[in-house]
């Protein structure tokens, strides 16, 4: 390995800052923060200033002795307007938004631990590829060290034509397998490249598993607290429920103070000019209005039907649990067997090529044997990668 291989932890931190997918749920967390703090301003004072100039010619017909004269008529009015009742309305506006951006971050949060684990995938996909072509480039080798030897046996008058007919058989199906191993490495540097913005050589071993929760309930309770997936069918529940309250807000009046002021110039006779000041208290109730009661029911059906959302999250949260809980320990289990299969079979393999050579074992037996023990040191890099993903998919699931 290179003296600066580089780690899975690594190339994680790698695609947090590389992945199109993080950006975006990134913005999109960004978005609903900045959606809350609109809500938020619901419930501070307004300024306004509006104002208009014209140019003109007024002629009061000689009303109070003014004669017609060109004017100016112009205007300006400012006004400082503090919310003191909405009936509930901007309340149910923040609470409605900070939902959303509990949403947004909990699917960031759930974009993070998909990529976790797409990365673990890839990284471990990158490492038994290459295992698997190297195993297949020792064992087209060894088949046609086999093939040789068949023919020479053949040509001496040693072995039947069946020994070679079968070394040769059995090196074209090396070389087919040799061939579907390269394709699944480029594959595989593919996707890893594509994740992390990384080479994919020079890759450190696989790692042991990062700390997993101990028990089953253990894993269960931290999927409650944390499981992003589960935290969005929360957030969507509670930003039902605000909606909600909002639509029935529609019905209660707003009430709110304000502060004003005005001047006015050449508006009624030339040269007319007034300044005003005004301090009070503005109401508003909409007695009636036959939407806000379509509103009202169509905003408790999406309260039920998030409710339910996060019910079958739920369920479907603990029963992923489960099954990554036990995928993790099956992992483990079957990297121990593959590993004992791989050992026993590597063992084997040379017994039966020191047989055959001293002409205790028929050559198919050697066949065999190298058969074997590829697919059993394949089975191995397999159950590894398998190993680690379980792990990884743990992780996401519980929320770390």
């Amino acid at each position: 390995m290179p003296a600066q291989a580089l780690t899975l932890d690594e190339a994680i931190a790698a695609a947090m800052t590389h992945a199109p997918q993080i950006a975006a749920a990134r913005a999109d967390s960004d978005a609903a923060a900045a959606h809350l703090r609109e809500a938020q301003a619901g419930s501070l004072p307004t300024a306004t200033v509006t104002g208009s100039i014209g140019w003109g010619r007024l002629d009061p017909k000689n009303f109070f002795g003014l004669g017609a004269a060109d004017v100016t008529p112009r205007a300006a009015q400012v006004t400082i307007e503090q919310p003191l009742y909405a009936g509930g309305r901007v309340s149910a506006g923040i609470a409605q938004a900070r939902a959303g951006n509990d949403a947004a971050r909990a699917g960031e949060a759930a974009t993070r631990s998909e990529m976790t684990a797409a990365v673990a995938q890839a990284y471990g996909d990158v490492l038994t590829s290459r295992r698997l072509v190297a195993l297949h480039q020792d064992l087209v080798a060894q088949m046609r060290e086999i093939e040789r030897q068949a023919r020479l046996r053949y040509k001496a008058g040693e072995s039947p034509s069946t020994d070679t007919s079968q070394a040769t058989a059995r090196l074209a199906e090396a070389q087919a397998a040799l061939a579907q191993a390269q394709g699944l490495a480029v594959s595989a540097d593919a996707r890893f490249a594509n994740l992390t913005g990384l080479s994919p050589d020079g890759l450190a071993p696989l790692p042991a598993n990062p700390a997993l929760p101990a028990s089953l309930d253990d894993a269960l309770e931290a999927a409650r607290q944390r499981n992003p997936w589960l935290a969005q069918a929360q957030a969507g529940l509670r930003a039902a429920q605000a909606a909600a309250r909002g639509a029935r807000a529609e019905r209660l009046p707003t009430v709110g103070a304000f502060a004003e002021g005005a001047m006015v110039r050449d508006q009624f006779f030339p040269d007319y000019r007034a300044d005003s000041a005004t301090v009070g208290v503005r109401a508003r109730w909409q007695l009636f209005n036959a939407g806000t009661s379509a509103r009202v029911a169509g905003s408790d059906g999406a309260v039920r039907a998030a409710q339910a959302r996060l019910d079958a999250a739920e369920d479907q949260v603990k029963e992923q649990v489960i099954a990554a809980f036990q995928g993790v320990r099956t992992a483990e289990l079957v990297e121990a067997a593959s590993a004992r299969q791989s050992e026993a079979a590597g063992q084997a393999r040379t017994s039966v090529a020191h047989e055959v050579r001293v002409g205790m074992k028929p050559q198919l037996d050697l066949l065999n044997a190298e058969r074997e023990a590829t697919a059993a040191a394949t089975a191995l890099a397999r159950a590894q990668t398998d190993r680690i993903v379980a792990a990884y998919r743990l992780l996401s699931l519980v929320g770390q």
